[in-house]
């Protein structure tokens, strides 16, 4: 996963302030203003892993009404960053991410901190200071912990030869939902891949939640985000995808287990995401007041976000019933 990317890939890195007026023109008087972008990503299982990743960029103007024709990268260097967490000060240093190429063919700027003992719960706070003097800052609160409850534990290893009768067609999986937080459930069969050079390389297979007629034709049906507090996947659309995993030539590639992965995202990250859902693509430059922000002094979002995951081992005989003979 990259992590210069939130999972949502919201970096605001080139942005116009447009507006509509009464005498209809597009474009507003430009206000030149600074944008912060930072998520914790939180490690409750193994505490000394949690970081925190930032960017700064800033609001350009272009002549015209083509945001495209900005040939400067106003993603923003030498910022100072500070994180406030239960009074320990932690500095985020700069650095660039070789392997993000921008379309102003630069390295993507970013600054990132290593964070130690973190726990749920606490408020944390971050202050920027541009190179200009310009001072942003914002809150927010650690997520909490959250358990996990499933349908069925599979004490002898993962499998879908159960007895539907007591125990249903599909595989939930449950969590207390916490103030309408967001979550990304997805259901994983890994296994590793031979290139022609005969170098490994592990891949996630991604396993639908149920099946869909469609045009004559079963199509996957695959979860986006949730707010509900619990997901089911149908034991019919698992097999399928054994199926298609095992008879696709990777059989014996398999990793031997299926995994369960789910990101949660804090408060403020959940009202961003929703604020900009379906709306900010590749061609959106706008931003207003329906964008969600909780950064003082300019633009942007601070938030934490966890990803739990579970795995079970197959069953011994599981996947070997769906391998030709």
């Amino acid at each position: 996963m990259n992590h210069f990317n939130i999972v949502f890939g919201f970096i605001f890195l080139s942005l116009i302030s447009l507006s509509c007026q009464e005498d209809f023109s597009p474009k507003t008087d430009f206000k030149e203003r600074y944008i912060l972008e930072s998520y914790i990503d939180l490690d409750y299982d193994r505490y000394m892993n949690t970081q925190v990743y930032a960017t700064v960029s800033r609001l350009y103007n272009v002549e015209g009404f083509d945001p495209s024709q900005n040939k400067i990268d106003p993603s923003v260097s030498g910022a100072e960053i500070y994180l406030n967490y239960r009074e320990i000060l932690y500095k985020l240093q700069e650095d660039t991410n070789k392997t993000v190429i921008t379309k102003y063919g630069t390295n993507q700027i970013y600054y990132y901190a290593n964070l130690q003992n973190i726990y749920p719960s606490y408020n944390v706070s971050l202050t920027a200071k541009m190179p200009d003097g310009k001072v942003l800052t914002a809150q927010t609160q650690l997520l909490e912990g959250i358990q996990l409850g499933f349908s069925y534990n599979f004490d002898r290893g993962f499998t879908t030869k159960i007895n539907r009768f007591l125990w249903g067609d599909a595989f939930t999986i449950s969590w207390n939902n916490i103030n309408d937080h967001l979550y990304f459930p997805q259901l994983l069969i890994p296994y590793v891949k031979l290139s022609p050079s005969g170098n490994e390389k592990k891949y996630f297979y991604e396993v639908p939640y149920t099946f869909i007629k469609q045009n004559g034709r079963y199509e996957p049906v695959f979860p986006s985000f949730t707010l509900d507090n619990s997901i089911s996947y149908d034991y019919a659309a698992i097999d399928s995808s054994m199926v298609v995993l095992l008879q696709s030539g990777y059989a014996k590639y398999i990793f031997g287990y299926i995994m369960f992965q789910m990101v949660e995202m804090d408060n403020s990250l959940s009202k961003y995401y929703e604020s900009i859902h379906g709306s900010l693509d590749q061609y959106s430059v706008n931003l207003d007041e329906s964008v969600y922000s909780n950064v003082k002094g300019g633009l942007g979002i601070f938030g934490s976000r966890r990803t739990l995951s579970v795995s079970w081992r197959f069953d011994s005989t599981y996947a070997k019933s769906f391998i030709k003979k």
